[in-house]
């Protein structure tokens, strides 16, 4: 496969989900960073400077994305209690509610290209996927 067909997928989903290009997510109240953060974080609990490494981006920019988040009882910032110069990270019950329509969403938008995909090919389609989600899963570990 050429890899110009694979970056050419990527930047369609990029464009069609609204994810770049504008401060405006389809969650209202949110920045596409933000949803992208929350998508991350999902049921699990992050020290800081872990969430910064995983998310590609510096600390202090990590901080200012999520203070609004906090502010709105979306995510909540802790103390750890076994090593008080860490900050814990996690999604408030108000957050698993916020993230459940980010899922639902995506969803959406998911199912209309998938409902184009001939019924005698989905399986295919699905394993290709799951296939290249687990290189790039592997790849960024």
């Amino acid at each position: 496969m050429n890899p110009v067909l694979f970056r050419d997928f990527a930047n369609e989903i990029i464009k069609m989900s609204g994810l770049l290009g504008t401060e405006k997510s389809f969650v209202e109240g949110l920045t596409p960073k933000q949803v992208h953060i929350l998508l991350e974080i999902g049921s699990n609990i992050y020290r800081h400077g872990d969430l910064a490494k995983v998310l590609n981006v510096d600390p202090s920019t990590l901080t200012r994305t999520l203070d609004p988040l906090v502010r709105a009882g979306i995510v909540n910032k802790e103390l750890n209690p076994a090593n008080r110069r860490e900050v814990l990270i996690q999604i408030t019950n108000k957050g698993k509610t916020v993230l459940k329509e980010i899922n639902g969403k995506f969803d959406q938008f998911f199912s209309l290209i998938l409902n184009r995909v001939p019924k005698e090919q989905l399986d295919q389609v699905g394993a290709s996927i799951q296939l290249l989600l687990t290189i790039i899963k592997d790849m960024t570990r």
